[in-house]
């Protein structure tokens, strides 16, 4: 049986810590001899335009960001559980991205944080997990 594949979105937020404490708690059965590939979507270069120029006063500016400094405490959280993650940086909607991601790199598995909120909160605000869901045919784990 080979190796499960593992695409784990992760942006340095607590709900992306959990679902990065879920992959080290439960490696010995989603990654063990597997593969970990943490996946960062960052604004695109249009939107931190628009914000950083104040052509829309209502966005505050999107400053650039150093994904591997973000994302330092999650990664080497991973190495210390003796994973060997890599790092992949897509820019774009992240709902879109990670659904993308997952399919273009044929991965088994998607692993998110999400806020768990309500039927009808999700329904009214949206959600990046519901983008991911509805777009992609690969499967989500949603850690809260």
């Amino acid at each position: 049986m080979p190796a499960m594949r593992i695409l784990l979105a992760i942006d340095g937020s607590e709900l992306a810590r959990h679902a990065v404490d879920y992959v080290i708690r439960h490696r010995d059965t989603l990654a063990r001899e597997g593969e970990v590939t943490c996946l960062f979507v960052d604004a695109p270069p249009l939107l931190r335009a628009v914000g950083a120029f104040g052509a829309d006063p209502g966005m505050p500016p999107v400053p650039p960001v150093e994904p591997e400094q973000i994302l330092a405490p999650q990664l080497a959280a991973l190495r210390d559980a003796g994973l060997s993650p890599s790092l992949m940086v897509r820019e774009g909607d992240p709902g879109v991205e990670i659904a993308q991601a997952a399919t273009e790199g044929k991965f088994d598995l998607i692993v998110m944080g999400t806020h768990g909120r309500k039927l009808i909160t999700r329904a009214l605000l949206g959600s990046v997990a519901n983008k991911v869901l509805a777009s992609c045919t690969v499967p989500v784990l949603l850690v809260r």
